[in-house]
């Protein structure tokens, strides 16, 4: 692969549109941000048909897409599926590994809650990437995909807002709503009011959920932006400034769970329990069925749910998840399922460091996508470790179609010549 060639200048407007099946992937995006969302509150992922129509709409969509493309760009790539697929082979490996063993516990061991909804929208990353790898019109799509995630963190900060002090909603929701002010610092430097506004009301949305999740993803979420400063900072600035910049910072951050504590203390805010007795108990649980056979725990044939036997719950007759993504991927993948997880992580991080994150790519206009993007996809993960939104199927979507966009900008950018088709 050959280094970008970045070009500083705002992509110019083109004559050039999304095809059909790109618009009916962008409608299978919406409709899972609509479930995710559900903003008249009608619980629509609890229907089976709605909670999978996202992925029903998506997989004719993107099969029709790589037909027309070979049928009528025979110079593009000839599988162009496979480039997103050799740069993450270890994720593509642990979703195959997931979907096998889920389909065996269906089919011959007779469970109904398995993790196949898991292993299948993990393939979501590679089917986005490769949309995005071979649209002839990416700044297009990429405003189409940022206007209905945009749109989605509107509507539900707003519904933060006004649910504050009465109910907590959204808190599982949050790794897309707190992030995008990583859109709006990095993308809106040009527009002051827009910048900071944009910035300031997605961070305070952390504070508005009033759930511990909610807090450690705006803290996350701070943590990024100042890397992303940070890196700035260095092809900049002298030594001594970086070093006053980073003590300022430092002690900013810092002040900001110690203000909360305060206030805390003093009665000022309900400090949210975290439902620690319910966590304690399954993560124990999930950490014994690990222990029993560390190395491939179940090889996923097993059931997703388990009965919870410390006190009533009062809901589907008190069989619940884990509460933890990345425990359940431990106890039931073992060692193997983790680092081929974590494997995977670095293959697109490393990848999207060199390609979209260089100091020759700040002034490019994917480079505000591409930080949020990742920023989504790090907090993603913070709340998959302590929410089981992979066994959700809406979100479990998002969560890996924003990482299947991310892939598919870092494989343009390493095409030979670094040009990308605008």
């Amino acid at each position: 692969m050959t280094a970008a060639t970045f070009d500083r200048s705002v992509p110019e407007r083109t004559t050039r549109t999304l095809v059909w099946t790109e618009y009916l992937f962008l409608l299978g995006v919406a409709v899972a941000t609509l479930v995710t969302v559900d903003p008249l509150r009608m619980n629509l992922e609890a229907d089976t048909i709605i909670k999978h129509l996202g992925l029903a709409i998506s997989i004719p969509a993107i099969a029709l897409n790589l037909i027309g493309h070979r049928l009528f760009a025979p110079s593009g790539p000839r599988h162009p599926i496979m480039a997103p697929i050799q740069a993450v082979w270890p994720l593509f490996l642990l979703a195959g590994l997931i979907v096998v063993g889920a389909l065996y516990a269906r089919l011959f061991m007779h469970l109904q809650d398995t993790f196949l909804n898991v292993g299948l929208y993990m393939l979501i990353t590679f089917a986005t990437a490769t949309v995005v790898l071979q649209t002839e019109a990416p700044e297009r799509f990429l405003r189409a995909y940022f206007g209905i995630a945009v749109a989605a963190a509107l509507v539900m900060g707003l519904a933060l807002i006004a649910n504050y002090g009465k109910r907590q909603v959204y808190h599982e929701q949050i790794f897309l709503i707190v992030p995008m002010a990583v859109l709006f610092f990095l993308g809106m430097r040009g527009r002051p009011l827009s910048r900071w506004g944009g910035t300031l009301f997605f961070l305070g949305m952390g504070w508005m959920s009033q759930k511990f999740t909610s807090y450690m993803v705006t803290g996350l979420t701070l943590l990024y932006l100042g890397i992303v400063l940070w890196s700035w900072s260095r092809s900049r600035y002298s030594a001594l400034h970086r070093v006053t910049a980073a003590y300022w910072a430092t002690l900013l951050i810092a002040l900001v769970p110690v203000a909360w504590i305060v206030v805390a203390h003093h009665g000022g805010v309900d400090v949210p329990t975290g439902n620690t007795g319910y966590r304690l108990h399954t993560y124990a649980a999930a950490w014994d069925r690990f222990v029993d056979s560390p190395l491939w725990g179940t090889l996923f044939m097993a059931q997703s749910v388990h009965k919870f036997t410390l006190y009533n719950i009062g809901i589907s007759g008190n069989r619940l998840p884990t509460h933890s993504d990345v425990l359940d991927l431990l106890a039931n993948g073992g060692i193997i399922a983790v680092m081929l997880l974590i494997a995977g992580w670095y293959c697109i991080g490393r990848l999207a460091r060199r390609m979209l994150f260089g100091p020759e790519a700040e002034g490019h206009a994917w480079y505000a996508y591409g930080h949020t993007l990742a920023a989504t996809s790090i907090c993603a993960v913070l709340v998959y470790t302590f929410n089981p939104i992979l066994l959700q199927p809406s979100m479990a979507y998002l969560v890996w179609a924003n990482l299947g966009v991310l892939l598919g900008l870092a494989l343009r950018f390493s095409q030979p010549g670094g040009k990308i088709k605008k």
